[in-house]
């Protein structure tokens, strides 16, 4: 007798092939819906750590860093009037926050408590240059001040400009083949962004946010209430020229950002301020799909969808109802 052997014909094996397949292209999209919800999550918790690491520093000094401490190569307004470049150093109030983030170790790097001398000190020309002293910690990127859904290089892209490989455009002086870190949160300076240009009075220290250059604020500061002001958020793409973000560097449309463009502005577009061959919007955005994720003061974070009323954007970036842009009162 012969033995009938049995098995797949080829019409039944290519049945099967392409049931296995829509079955992987149906669970494809859940499986990457899963990861950018983790992703996304982990994000989330970045933002609330470096928030209340804010409320731990102001616990500790009485009140919130600034951020940015220090002046820059202004020397003709007060408070600036008179500071000698020594003073003039430059750290982001990331700095200021980590041994509240377990980074003491780190925050020693930066000879943190004095700053004397750097680590981004201003020139006598106006430019902003890292000093060797602090290479190996202006080069460390903690993973609390990055998104994983980002795609940022860890490192700030380094051009040449025509006068060497050294310089991104000609504020900040990158040492050729040194690493200054990249970070993906940006803190609020208020909602006057580009179009107020590099004006000290009214970008720097005079804007209406929850963080400023120099100036400490304290929570009676904030007549809207903590719960409603805005005290960082989201960017992305931060190793490029035109969305340049430096987690360690205080700078204004860079780790200091405003509302003045809607959420998720693309790159180079909006209201722009060309600056050393750089075009900053200075807007907030991340790679989360229809928005992004922005900590308030009290510690608590939201996603800001991309289609946001701008006046309520602007309005929770403000720390008074009565702050002001151009002729719009919130």
């Amino acid at each position: 007798m012969r033995l009938k052997r049995s098995g797949f014909t080829l019409v039944e094996l290519l049945v099967v092939i392409a049931i296995i397949g829509i079955l992987i292209a149906l669970l494809l999209p859940a499986v990457q819906a899963a990861r950018e919800a983790a992703r996304r999550s982990e994000c989330s918790n970045n933002l609330k750590q470096i928030a209340l690491a804010m409320h731990s520093r102001m616990t500790s000094h009485r009140a919130f860093p600034p951020g940015r401490l220090g002046c820059d190569a202004t020397n003709g307004e007060q408070p600036c009037i008179g500071v000698p470049l020594e003073d003039r150093v430059g750290p982001s109030a990331f700095v200021m926050v980590l041994p509240y983030l377990e980074q003491q170790a780190l925050y020693d790097l930066f000879n943190g408590d004095r700053f004397k001398g750097g680590p981004w000190l201003t020139q006598s020309g106006g430019n902003t240059a890292w000093i060797s002293d602090y290479e190996e910690a202006i080069a460390q990127r903690p993973s609390v001040f990055v998104c994983p859904s980002d795609t940022a290089e860890p490192c700030c892209e380094v051009y040449d400009d025509g006068e060497g490989p050294i310089v991104v455009g000609k504020s900040h002086w990158f040492i050729d083949g040194k690493c200054a870190a990249t970070g993906n949160y940006a803190l609020c300076m208020g909602t006057k962004g580009p179009s107020y240009g590099t004006s000290y009075a009214n970008v720097k220290y005079g804007n209406n946010g929850a963080f400023l250059y120099i100036k400490e604020l304290k929570p009676r500061d904030f007549g809207d209430g903590l719960n409603s002001t805005i005290f960082l958020g989201e960017t992305y793409l931060t190793h490029q020229r035109n969305s340049e973000l430096v987690w360690s560097l205080g700078y204004r449309h860079s780790s200091l950002r405003s509302t003045e463009n809607p959420v998720n502005t693309p790159i180079g577009e909006g209201s722009t301020l060309n600056l050393y061959n750089r075009v900053f919007n200075a807007a907030f955005g991340s790679k989360h799909p229809g928005g992004a994720q922005f900590a308030f003061g009290d510690g608590h974070v939201s996603f800001l969808g991309e289609d946001i009323d701008l006046n309520a954007y602007r309005a929770l970036s403000t720390r008074d109802k009565g702050d002001r842009v151009g002729d719009v009162e919130y």
